[in-house]
């Protein structure tokens, strides 16, 4: 059963059908943190259902609790917060996406992403519909995250690599790659994310992003 935020509360809910029957598409935000992006997108595509999910509920408190208010006070009934982790996704969720998003991930599933594992785009690509699309964001640093690197043994970022193994990883469960570019400092500060904004402002880093559909 879905476990999802009812401003500041968890409850369960059976059915997401009626939430997003009326709506154009759904775009889902797996690890989505605070939840920023799928509010401030939200308010500026009242045609699209934005799901985010994340494991930890209170990291999504804020972004929940402003969506709950009345539209003068900065709600929106087309976004909703669920709690659950990318390696137990809810069957409720299958099948719902028309678009996924990945940004900046850590821990778990920036691994999934980076190596491919099966398991962690099996449970994406049950998320979405037959040609929904991606787009994955992601960056690390030998400078920067070098124990994260070295615990999780995650492979150095190259265009060769994402293009390479990568790419053949995310074929092999449906995930057809069709862009790679990277991001300037300044349009990772304009990526609509609260982490984004402060590594915009950082250290100088490399960042990858990645677009395609999924079978």
């Amino acid at each position: 059963m879905l476990r999802i935020l009812d401003g500041k509360k968890i409850r369960s809910a059976d059915s997401l059908e009626k939430l997003t029957e009326n709506f154009e598409c759904v775009e889902v935000d797996i690890g989505t943190g605070d939840g920023r992006f799928v509010y401030n997108q939200a308010r500026k595509n009242s045609d699209i259902f934005y799901i985010g999910i994340d494991p930890v509920a209170e990291n999504m408190f804020e972004y929940a609790a402003k969506s709950a208010q009345k539209p003068a006070r900065g709600g929106v009934s087309n976004v909703l917060y669920i709690v659950a982790a990318v390696e137990d996704i809810p069957e409720e969720l299958s099948n719902i996406a028309d678009k996924i998003y990945v940004t900046l991930p850590w821990g778990s599933l920036l691994e999934g992403i980076i190596k491919g594992n099966q398991h962690i785009l099996e449970n994406l690509a049950d998320i979405a519909k037959c040609q929904a699309e991606f787009e994955f964001c992601f960056t690390y640093d030998v400078l920067h995250e070098a124990n994260e690197i070295s615990k999780r043994e995650l492979p150095i970022i190259t265009m060769d690599y994402i293009d390479g193994s990568l790419a053949k990883s995310y074929a092999a469960c449906g995930f057809n790659l069709l862009k790679v570019n990277m991001l300037t400092e300044k349009e990772l500060r304009l990526y609509p994310t609260t982490w984004a904004k402060k590594l915009g402002f950082g250290r100088t880093r490399e960042v990858f992003v990645v677009k395609g559909t999924i079978d």
